[in-house]
């Protein structure tokens, strides 16, 4: 195979091409008038840029109501290499977009262009720090090292907290409902002279507070019915442990009932997002209680050394913004030791290994383009997208990513 051509991450970001943003905002409009959005600003008065822009992340509508509430100011996105292979590498960087690889520990050079962003074009620079989609509409981990980041930067930290999208679009079964309202907070979270009084870690917790959200109490709360009599696709996916006879990765949805292909038992999906058993104890209504039970069953298996997992994988790799290169088959095994991947990529043997310190997490996606569930690991030249052979089984495997790092690293993966 020819030499491949890797990613340059240390090349600065543009200011961002006018026209092209201009195209950009009015492809904004439409949608955002659809679920009537409603931005209320706090302590925005007389900010300009440079500030630090934090977003919460809850699906791909979160891209286009951030571009209104900064409207009409231009800005540099954080966005994972992926991003660039989807949209058009070209497109993203005269948008001004920053290329990273998901949940490196440390990123030198993006904490470079994130100063250049902010200190040399005086732009807006916009960071999801929960680096991915959230699985089950609560926020995602958040790691400590924000609050660090934002004393090196130096500027104005704004936070952006956005409600509706996941209902909107959520993540197992990439349906889009256009009737849902969007709401957002957007607030002057720490001033400039607050970043020399607080520590990094008073940071983090004010940050962490004001990009809090549930999903699913926000349906209820604004009582927004999803009427799909499919809405329940994908759902197996996510809940992939039965709570009545604890069998995994054998939960199946169609329509609106989720099934266990193991004890019987079955739930129903409601227009309001709760889950309701057809017979006997319903044990988790809400769905972040019944992720976070699984979650809870995952961290018993890491702390007792028993958490294992092995697979054969089709593998992809993303060295650039360009393309996806396929290799064939491979092996992954998943412990409290680390993560580990056999193959044959470009040409030759390869076998990569992470430890549990390296990496806070794993990107997932379900039914990536239509070709199956998918896991996304990277190194620092790049990245491997992997589709196990087994099904209903990355939610498990993203759980366990965090969990093992909790263990190994003493921290605390927060909610």
């Amino acid at each position: 195979m020819a030499k491949v051509k890797h990613h340059d991450f240390t090349k600065p970001p543009i200011k961002g091409d006018v026209i092209l943003y201009s195209i950009v905002w009015m492809l904004t409009l439409p949608s955002m008038k659809w679920h009537k959005l409603k931005i209320n600003k706090e302590g925005m008065e007389g900010l300009k840029p440079p500030y630090l822009l934090l977003c919460n992340h809850q699906s791909f509508y979160d891209l286009r109501l951030m571009q209104r509430a900064i409207f009409p100011r231009r800005a540099n996105y954080v966005a994972a290499i992926d991003a660039f292979a989807l949209h058009n590498q070209y497109i993203m960087r005269g948008l001004g977009c920053i290329a990273k690889r998901k949940f490196l520990a440390m990123d030198l050079s993006l904490i470079r262009n994130m100063k250049y962003s902010l200190n040399k074009l005086k732009n807006i620079c916009v960071l999801y720090p929960e680096a991915r989609f959230t699985l089950d509409g609560k926020r995602s981990y958040i790691p400590q090292s924000v609050g660090k980041l934002c004393k090196t930067l130096g500027v104005p930290v704004v936070t952006l907290n956005m409600h509706g999208c996941f209902v909107a679009n959520p993540q197992f079964s990439q349906k889009k409902y256009k009737h849902v309202p969007f709401r957002a907070e957007m607030k002057h979270a720490v001033t400039k002279e607050e970043l020399s009084t607080l520590s990094a870690e008073q940071i983090n917790e004010r940050l962490i507070a004001n990009l809090t959200y549930d999903e699913y109490d926000y349906q209820k709360e604004n009582n927004i019915r999803i009427k799909d009599k499919n809405r329940a696709r994908g759902l197996g996916s996510l809940l992939y442990q039965c709570p009545a006879c604890k069998a995994e990765h054998v939960m199946t949805a169609s329509g609106t009932i989720l099934r266990c292909g193991s004890c019987g038992k079955a739930y129903e999906y409601t227009e309001l997002g709760e889950m309701r058993a057809l017979a006997g104890e319903t044990e988790f209504s809400h769905i972040p209680d019944w992720f976070d039970w699984q979650r809870e069953n995952v961290r018993r298996e890491v702390e007792a050394g028993t958490y294992r997992f092995e697979d054969e994988v089709d593998v992809h790799t993303l060295p650039n913004g360009k393309r996806y290169y396929k290799h064939g088959k491979g092996k992954v095994v998943h412990t409290v030791d680390g993560f580990t991947l056999s193959c044959n990529a470009y040409g030759k043997e390869t076998k990569e290994h992470w430890r549990p310190e390296e990496t806070y997490g794993c990107h997932i996606e379900y039914n990536f383009r239509k070709k199956g569930d998918v896991l996304d690991i990277s190194k620092v030249d790049e990245s491997y997208w992997l589709y196990p052979t087994k099904k209903n089984v990355i939610t498990k495997i993203s759980i366990a990513f965090e969990e093992i790092y909790k263990l190994k690293t003493k921290g605390e993966i927060l909610r």
